[in-house]
Order: structure tokens, then sequence, then C-alpha cells
């Protein structure tokens, strides 16, 4: 890349990283970051293509259901950070009888943006799903069931789901061991660095004993989304302090986690490591800041970290 080329490269990231901070100053401008994006995406993707990834997380689910026995009828399942639609909750009724809680900390759910990636699964199971008839037949009723709801409420309804909204991010209203599984999709790298320990404890705390935490976890560098010649792990370059005072910010916090920590928090947390798949990125060219000198170089690279996580049967 020539020195040209970095300079404007930096600068639209660096206006990104702007941009960001301003819609962090304070309660109005979160909740105008919110209102304007919300109407922007629920408008834009509530006709466009459904991202890959989505398909991918029913193809996992599946995958670990098959291998591990997850869940069984009449099961009570979490998903944490549910955001526009409930997506991983979601799929996992389609194809097992469970109840879900969906918890999260604002509401920002797009009914437009559900009904148009529940259309596009549905018309897409029939192929690289290896799905069973009886399996196939019952996913699509109840697909054709939710696209038929007028409200999230109706939905609800249908499903036997509850909605719960706590802007504190605190589990403590539920009770122990109430949960033989807790689900996230993007989620896990928005939480606060700071309440990441407390986040483990409770997790584990809710679940039954041999229960399940099942998480994909985003830990790329988000800014760069906005300028995709950027690194997709370009944070790994900036110090602590080059980082909080010029790119953290409250609207898309990241946490800047990386694979090994999150499998120490875990495993600090009481959960054994069933499952894992990590995608990767080159990193030879970057400069890394000191908190990752020392990290290991596969932990670095890692982009996309997919976790299937068991409490012990014996912890209570």
């Amino acid at each position: 890349m020539t020195r040209n080329n970095a300079s404007k490269h930096m600068v639209k990231y660096v206006s990104t990283a702007v941009a960001l901070k301003c819609f962090s100053s304070g309660p109005l401008m979160r909740s105008l970051y919110r209102h304007l994006g919300n109407r922007v995406s629920n408008k834009a993707r509530a006709t466009g293509p459904m991202p890959g990834y989505y398909a991918q997380r029913l193809k996992r689910l599946l995958r670990l259901q098959r291998q591990y026995g997850i869940v069984r009828p009449g099961d009570r399942i979490m998903e944490l950070g549910t955001g526009w639609m409930h997506w991983d909750a979601l799929i996992w009724r389609l194809f097992y009888d469970v109840r879900a809680v969906l918890f999260d900390v604002w509401d920002n759910r797009q009914m437009g943006r559900l009904k148009n990636y529940v259309r596009q699964l549905r018309a897409m199971l029939h192929n690289g799903f290896e799905l069973s008839a009886s399996e196939l037949k019952r996913a699509q009723s109840l697909a054709d069931a939710i696209l038929k709801v007028e409200s999230f409420e109706e939905m609800y309804k249908l499903l036997d789901f509850q909605y719960v909204v706590a802007s504190s991010g605190s589990l403590g209203q539920f009770a122990d061991n109430s949960f033989q599984l807790v689900v996230s999709g993007g989620v896990l790298e928005h939480v606060q660095r700071e309440a990441l320990p407390a986040l483990g404890s409770e997790t584990q705390r809710i679940l039954k004993p041999g229960g399940w935490a099942v998480h994909s976890i985003d830990t790329t560098d988000h800014l760069q989304h906005y300028d995709q010649t950027a690194s997709p792990k370009i944070y790994l370059s900036f110090s602590e302090r080059t980082w909080k005072y010029l790119c953290e910010n409250q609207v898309q916090y990241i946490n800047r986690f990386q694979r090994g920590e999150w499998l120490e928090l875990f495993k600090s947390s009481g959960f054994e490591l069933e499952d894992e798949e990590v995608f990767r990125v080159d990193i030879s060219g970057l400069r890394l800041a000191e908190r990752y000198v020392h990290m290991d170089k596969g932990d670095l690279e890692c982009t996309t970290l997919n976790l299937a996580l068991k409490k012990a049967s014996s912890a209570q």
C-alpha cells in the first residue's frame, strides 16, 4: 500500500471512529443513533438478501444438537442480546420444542427484517441442511405461521417466547439452574470488559447441571466493517490509551477480548469446552500494541470464535 493510499485509509477509519464517538456523547445522541440506525437498516434488510452467516448458524446448531443432544422437548433456553429479530432462539425453535427467554439491554426489534430472513431461510431449507422429512415439514410449517403474525407479541404467544429488556444487563432476576441452554450470536464482544466475569458466572449459575452455553463471538475490529481496506484485526495495533480516546465508543462498543482470554474466562466460570470452531486471518503485516505482543499468534488471528461449553453435571 502506498503512503497516499494508507493516509486515505486511516482518514476513513478515523472519521468513522469520530462519528461513532459523537453518537456516544450522551443519552439523547445514543437514542438518536439507535433510531436512525434501526430506521435505515430495517428498510434495507426488510427486502435485501440474508447474509450467509445466518444460515451457517443454523447448520452449526443442527450439527451440535445431533452430536451432543443439547436440548430436549420442553427445555427452557435463553438468548442473550437478541437484537433485531431473536435469530438464534428462533432457529432453535424451528426444529425443537423449546421455550425461550429473549434477553436484551434495549429494544432493537425489526419485524420487517425478521420476516424477510425467515422467508429466505424457509426457501432454502430443502437444500444443504440434511433434514429428515419430518424435520423439514415442522420447520416449514412453523416458518409459515411466523410469516403470518402481525406483531412480535403475537409471535411470542405462538412460539412460547418471553421478551425481557433490562438495561443493567444483569441476569439476577433469573433463578438458579433454570435453563438448559444459553445462546448468543455476535453479542459477547459488545459486553463491557469489566462486566464479563460476572456474566460468565451468572450464565453458569442460571444453567442447569449439564446445561450448555453456545456462543458465536466476532473478534474483528468493527470499525473495519466501514473500511474494507483495513485489516479485520487492525485494532491490535492500537495501545489501550489510543484505543480508548480515539476509537472506543458506546454505540458499537467492542471489548477487544482475544480467543485465549475468552477460553480462560469460561474456564474460570466453571465451564468445560466441548466444541470449538475458529476462523482466522493473516496478521503478519500488523505491528502489535504492547497488550498483544505476548499473546499467542493463532489467538490474535482469530476473527470468529464459535464455542459450545458445558456446565458440569455435578455443579450447583
